[in-house]
């Protein structure tokens, strides 16, 4: 298998009902779950968000946010990062892979991967941060941000690819209507 070519499974599931299940899923998570997720840690912590939601964070903004966390805070966290932010990538990965397969950039299948595992590395991290209880370690924190970065440019990525996908999808459309 190159990975320039789809599993076989990514290629089956990249059906306009699948993409939009997936879809609808992204939508859910990123847009209802995750956020009641966030608002529950924010009122926990004096109005401070995640980590994972950062685009990029250095060191001490990290340590600040740890310790905004508290406890409670910091095991509500680790509950979210090992239920909720498990399954979220996998999600966002699937989603991000079909669709790029059925908007005929399957070459770019990769992205979705991509994301998934940038994003459970991060939250590895994260939890390392998170359970430190003897101290804080900058290099956890610069390797937590370095994931972080990675799923953030593999999101915006793949959402570039597929706008890209569609404005050329809709060009050719349009051409053969006008040729029709």
């Amino acid at each position: 298998m190159s990975i320039k070519e789809p599993p076989a499974f990514i290629i089956r599931i990249a059906k306009p009902r699948y993409v939009l299940l997936l879809l609808l899923l992204f939508v859910v998570f990123s847009g209802g779950i995750m956020p009641s997720m966030e608002a529950d840690i924010k009122a926990l912590s004096g109005g401070v968000g995640v980590i994972d939601l950062e685009l990029f964070y250095w060191p001490e903004k990290v340590k600040v946010m740890l310790d905004a966390y508290g406890e409670e805070g910091r095991h509500l966290y680790l509950i979210a990062q090992w239920t909720v932010d498990l399954v979220f990538p996998v999600i966002a990965g699937l989603f991000f892979a079909t669709a790029l397969v059925a908007l005929q950039s399957r070459r770019w299948w990769w992205i979705g991967l991509w994301i998934t595992l940038a994003d459970w590395m991060e939250n590895v991290w994260v939890t390392w941060l998170l359970l430190d209880e003897k101290g804080f370690s900058v290099p956890i924190a610069l390797l937590s941000c370095l994931f972080t970065v990675l799923k953030w440019s593999g999101i915006f990525a793949g959402n570039l690819i597929m706008l890209w996908s569609l404005l050329q999808h809709f060009r050719k459309k349009k051409r053969q209507m006008a040729e029709a």
